[in-house]
Parts: C-alpha cells; sequence; structure tokens
C-alpha cells in the first residue's frame, strides 16, 4: 500500500525549463542555445551535487565557447531562475495529499543558487522532506541507454519518510529517472500533466 510519495520539482511541482536559461544566454551573449546546452550539461552533474561551484562551472562552459569570464557569468544560472514559479495544481495537491495522512517529499537533481531561491520561497513548507542534490551529494541518476547509476537518491528518500520501498511512489517528468526509480523498487509515474496524474493516482487507490 502506498503511504508515500515523492515528487520531482522542475517540470512538475515548478514550471520551469532549463531553456529559458538557454534562451536568454543566445540573446545576451550569441552563443546558440544547443551550443551552450551541449557543453553546460557535460559538467552539470558535478555542479548539482556541489562538487563543482556554479561560477566554476559557469567560467569553464564560458570558456569552452571562447568566451572567458563575460560579464554576469557567475551567477547567470541562478539568476535567470528567478521567473521560476510553483505548479499551483500540484501544490495544491501535495497539500491535500498531506492532510489525507501521506508522507510527501521533493526530490531534485539541482544547483545550489536555484536550491536557495526554492527554500526562500516556500519549499520546505509544501513538503514534509526535501532531499536536493546539491545538498546531500547525490543525484537522481539518468539511466538512458547503455549508462548506470547510484540509486542512493531514492534510499535517502524512503528513509526519510520512514517508508519501505514498497511503500512509496516517485513521479517525475524525466522517462529516464522514472526507470531508475523503477529500478530501485519504486512504483514510479511519468508526469505529462496534472490530470493524466489524477488518473495515475486514482488507479493505484490513492485517496484525494
Amino acid at each position: 500500500m502506498i503511504r508515500g510519495l515523492a515528487f520531482d520539482l522542475g517540470g512538475v511541482v515548478i514550471e520551469w525549463n532549463n531553456s529559458t536559461t538557454y534562451r536568454y544566454i543566445e540573446e545576451r551573449y550569441g552563443i546558440p542555445q544547443a551550443e551552450f546546452r551541449r557543453v553546460a550539461q557535460e559538467e552539470m552533474p558535478a555542479a548539482q551535487v556541489a562538487e563543482i561551484s556554479e561560477e566554476e562551472w559557469m567560467a569553464d562552459t564560458f570558456s569552452r565557447l571562447g568566451l572567458d569570464h563575460p560579464d554576469g557569468y557567475a551567477d547567470v544560472w541562478g539568476r535567470t531562475f528567478e521567473a521560476a514559479r510553483y505548479n499551483p495544481e500540484v501544490v495544491s495537491l501535495v497539500k491535500k495529499l498531506r492532510s489525507r495522512g501521506y508522507r510527501v517529499a521533493a526530490l531534485s537533481n539541482i544547483e545550489a543558487s536555484r536550491a536557495k531561491w526554492l527554500r526562500a520561497h516556500g519549499l520546505s513548507s509544501i513538503f514534509d522532506e526535501v532531499i536536493l542534490s546539491c545538498e546531500v551529494g547525490l543525484r537522481k541518476p539518468d539511466l538512458s541507454p547503455g549508462t548506470s547509476g547510484d540509486l542512493g537518491m531514492f534510499k535517502l528518500i524512503t528513509d526519510a519518510l520512514k517508508l519501505k520501498v514498497g511503500e512509496c511512489l516517485f513521479v517525475d517528468d524525466n522517462v529516464y529517472c522514472v526507470d531508475a526509480g523503477k529500478l530501485a523498487g519504486l512504483d514510479s509515474i511519468l508526469y505529462r500533466g496534472y490530470e493524466e496524474l489524477l488518473v495515475e493516482l486514482g488507479s493505484r487507490g490513492i485517496r484525494l
């Protein structure tokens, strides 16, 4: 029986996509979005677990693309996140689940500046537990074809919620992270939209 749920943030709880940042960088610095994305994503996992600082990450990314320490580079990743907004339907759902007695957690691969913004904008008041990659030094693995990863992030969630693996449901908009959740033993749902999520929850007997 499901007694708790873990929600991804970006694209589920937060109405946000990194394309907003990439678009801003293209407009300001003249670097095509696809090029910046390709280079930035190589060191993104290290930034998301705080192995390197965001400033170091951005400095290296810009440098590899021909710009050394351009104006505003150090905080561009966090500053462009300030336009992020919560998904009101999903936030309302989380609160309803908690009122029904379910334990609910947030689980995200995220960088320090964005984690700081979320903490300052009430994230911890919405969820029972919040586990962010940059704060715990682990990421949800993106098990794209031919890759493997450490599933420890999911154990952090079940431990934090004080639940067994089979009692926890995981919701994410990244199919590869959903696959990782399943591999870790969690019932996992690919988020495609609020109404479809309600159907998926209902099919599992979750009271709303």
